[in-house]
């Protein structure tokens, strides 16, 4: 199987395609922001209703305690909600290329909406200057840095990631007001690429409580096992057949707290590294970790990049699709 570098340098030439809706929120002004995501969430189009978006209190409350192991509950916890961030984005850079699927907005402050995921976390660093904004290069007794993998199309370079505030913890309606939500502002690129739709952000925090958290948020815990069984146990699998693979999205839909849904993989494009699925999911979950689900393991995609409309002879149908870069069953 090809390393990363090998397939994102490989398709250089090949941007996402035309046909394809991103699915970030943009919101008209930033200050109404939240009437904006609110009136967007009650009358949207793709998905009325919302029916098949489950919250993350309704998850914890009511699917979690299905699990009978307690570490296994701790482990989808993290993995499954607290890596998952939402993404504000106060500038579109003029760097973007002009078939680039923001390039509209280039130039322009109008703020958009995008989800995430904290891939990795570095150890602590003590007595050292602290490039968080707070700080501006004062030293700091500990500081953190972390990655959050997003849609390249939500963050194109340094300049936007510097004008990304990253909400931690966005779990439902009050948690800003009563401080359980955590921002950081985005500190630098430290990848990205536009044939595979993805970047990482580098961020920092010296808050010595949400360090410890996002350490502990991190979803890579080699100790506990995760399962296509697990997630039956919790009521989440579609009904399908013993081939399927069923495919779970957490995200921050028009910028609302985080919401769970599930569907399955449709198609795999070998040709183009491409998975198509019915997950259903909404502007604002651009960047999206997409949760693969196998019988005998555990994995996750790289980031959710869009929706389209499939057309064939007896019907049509909304399908949304993610780069196919990481699809492998990894041997636990």
């Amino acid at each position: 199987m090809p390393n990363l570098a090998q397939v994102a340098n490989g398709g250089q030439g090949r941007r996402q395609p035309t046909w394809v809706d991103p699915e970030c929120e943009i919101f008209t002004k930033r200050e109404h922001e939240g009437a904006e995501s609110g009136f967007n969430w009650k009358y949207c189009k793709k998905n009325p209703g919302h029916e098949k978006f489950i919250s993350a209190q309704d998850f914890k409350d009511n699917y979690l305690p299905r699990l009978q192991s307690r570490e296994k509950r701790e482990v989808f916890r993290s993995l499954i909600l607290d890596a998952t961030v939402r993404l504000r984005v106060h500038c579109t850079s003029l760097d973007r290329p002009d078939d680039d699927q923001m390039a509209a907005h280039r130039g322009t402050c109008r703020m958009r909406v995008g989800t995430g995921f904290i891939c990795y976390v570095y150890r602590p660093e003590y007595n050292k200057p602290c490039i968080c904004r707070e700080c501006n290069g004062k030293v700091a007794r500990k500081q953190w840095r972390f990655g959050v993998k997003t849609a390249q199309h939500v963050v194109y370079n340094t300049e936007e990631a510097k004008e990304t505030k990253i909400d931690l913890f966005c779990d439902d309606e009050s948690c800003e007001k009563d401080g359980r939500m955590k921002s950081v502002w985005g500190v630098e690129v430290e990848c990205s690429f536009s044939n595979m739709d993805f970047c990482d952000i580098w961020c920092v925090t010296c808050d010595e409580d949400l360090g410890e958290r996002i350490s502990s948020a991190w979803p890579y815990r080699s100790d506990i096992k995760l399962n296509c069984q697990d997630v039956s146990d919790l009521g989440l699998l579609p009904s399908c057949d013993e081939d399927c693979d069923p495919a779970l999205i957490v995200s921050h839909p028009h910028g609302q707290p985080k919401k769970i849904t599930v569907g399955e993989l449709r198609y795999r494009d070998k040709e183009n590294l491409r998975l198509e699925y019915d997950t259903p999911t909404c502007p604002g979950s651009s960047g999206a970790p997409v949760f693969w689900l196998y019988r005998d393991s555990f994995f996750f995609s790289p980031v959710h990049s869009g929706s389209f409309i499939k057309t064939s002879e007896t019907k049509e149908e909304k399908l949304n699709y993610c780069n196919d870069i990481f699809f492998y069953k990894p041997k636990w």
